[in-house]
């Protein structure tokens, strides 16, 4: 059975004037970058002791990731930081698949259209997918293919399609740490994804956009699946 290690003592004591979801922001993240595992137990006593605050707001903490679906409340075991399975990859990309559609309908479709800030904003992280795919690391094409992501749904000017993407952007960094993800052609993502969405929304052809989109999400669930078998063995 996992064990709450060292993990923990990279989280920082709380003020005492600081709430449940200052807590949150700190567990949140250290289950987001795997330095907490999936399955691993949350002692809401260590939790304390390495945050500095009392049971309380780590209680509520543990509450708010649990609805977030880090954190599992499970009888006998109290809290455990939640496992990567088939159907959670799936539903979170599903949900940020569709969320991309109705954001590119609304840029898009019938009474729709980007401005030009954000058209040239969009441009240049598209440039940088083509530029960062050359490096070496990984990491800065990771980044920028989420900002990429977010920006287009931002565009679209719909807070509540914004807010749930956004939310469920932490679960996909999640993925990629967990499963240790390596882009091998980094170039031909940048080139048939990044580079072919912008020219289609800078075209303002709506259904060429939804299907890139679509074939960008789709892929991404291949790769995370392909992956599974060996977090699991």
């Amino acid at each position: 059975m996992p064990k709450v290690g060292g993990a923990l003592a990279k989280l920082t004591p709380i003020p005492a004037m600081e709430s449940a979801d200052r807590a949150a922001d700190q567990i949140r993240e250290a289950i987001v970058t795997g330095s907490l595992k999936p399955g691993e137990r949350l002692v809401e006593k260590q939790l304390t002791d390495q945050l500095g605050i009392s049971r309380h707001p780590v209680r509520e903490a543990l509450r708010i990731l649990s609805r977030e679906g880090f954190v599992e409340m499970r009888l006998n075991r109290g809290a455990v930081v939640t496992s990567l399975r088939a159907e959670s990859i799936l539903e979170v990309y599903e949900i940020r698949s569709a969320l991309g559609e109705i954001a590119l309908r609304h840029l898009l479709g019938p009474g729709g259209g980007i401005s030009s800030k954000d058209l040239k904003h969009l441009k240049k992280l598209a440039n940088n997918a083509i530029l960062y795919s050359q490096r070496d690391s990984q990491e800065d094409s990771v980044r920028n293919d989420l900002e990429f992501q977010y920006a287009i749904i931002e565009a679209a000017n719909l807070p509540r399609t914004a807010r749930y993407f956004l939310e469920l952007t932490a679960e996909v960094q999640r993925f990629n740490n967990v499963l240790k993800i390596v882009y091998s052609d980094r170039e031909g993502d940048a080139r048939n994804y990044v580079m072919a969405l912008f020219m289609a929304i800078s075209e303002g052809a709506l259904e060429r956009a939804q299907k890139i989109w679509t074939a960008k999400f789709a892929t991404a669930v291949e790769r995370y699946l392909a992956l599974l078998p060996q977090l699991e063995s």
